[in-house]
């Protein structure tokens, strides 16, 4: 894996008017270009790892594939990223709009629905230790620890065992790799819930709903939309994880009681 620090000179000051000059680690920004089909589609900038798995989730949350099996080849050379779809999926690349609070290019909300298979009627239930014991797992990520740059996604199974887990500095990116590492082991995401370490808008929500992830929880808050977006499709929004409680927003039904 790539290392994703860099070392930089700085000057730390204090409030009582000390300063000492020491270096620190800095998480790196990579740019990948993604070329789809043949065709440059989009760039994105993240950090430097775990760049396949980030692809591969990219265009499954996207709704441009849906699993493993409709990428007939993927390579990473550099800063591109080559990949070939199934013949009958290459006819057209949808054009990406801006939506949302993401900063890069995504499908409209309508757009993800359509392509969601909705959460179905799941035996998916989480307790609220659990939960929070999860979500205290964020916080001990290794490069989070180091530097306090990134943003970690976690996808836990029902009783809260880690099955993947990512850093990026981007919080979409985190999901999408590790969507992609949970693409390449095959898992149920049905029976999986999502810890992720920022806020919950639409595009976030959806983003496990395309997949079938029943459960997203964070230590943040949910915007009016991302609630909106959980209770439409049969999702599970939670906010707020932190000393002790949690804030349920739609489809409590997936909660226990300790």
């Amino acid at each position: 894996m790539p290392d994703p620090f860099i070392k930089r000179p700085i000057h730390r000051v204090f409030t009582a008017g000390r300063s000492e000059a020491l270096e620190d680690e800095i998480v790196k920004e990579h740019r990948l270009q993604i070329r789809l089909d043949g065709k440059d589609f989009v760039q994105a900038v993240l950090s430097p790892d775990l760049l396949e798995e980030f692809v591969l989730g990219f265009l499954r949350t996207r709704g441009l594939i849906s699993g493993l099996q409709d990428v007939v080849s993927i390579e990473i050379d550099g800063t591109t990223a080559s990949v070939v779809r199934i013949p009958h999926l290459r006819r057209t690349i949808p054009e990406l709009t801006l939506i949302e609070s993401t900063g890069s290019r995504n499908i409209d909300r309508d757009s993800a629905f359509r392509l969601a298979a909705g959460i179905s009627p799941s035996s998916l239930r989480v307790s609220p230790r659990v939960i929070a014991d999860g979500l205290s797992a964020l916080a001990e990520m290794p490069i989070y620890k180091r530097t306090g740059a990134t943003h970690c996604a976690i996808l836990f199974s029902q009783k809260g065992e880690k099955l993947f887990s990512a850093e990026d500095i981007g919080r979409h990116n985190a999901v999408d790799k590790t969507t992609g590492c949970g693409m390449r082991k095959g898992i149920d995401f049905g029976k999986c819930w999502l810890a992720v370490s920022g806020r919950l808008p639409a595009d976030m929500v959806m983003k496990a709903v395309i997949v079938g992830i029943p459960l997203i929880a964070s230590v943040s808050a949910p915007t009016s939309d991302g609630i909106d977006a959980g209770g439409r499709a049969g999702a599970t929004v939670v906010g707020f994880v932190r000393g002790g409680r949690l804030n349920c927003y739609c489809h409590p039904e997936r909660i226990t009681r300790d």
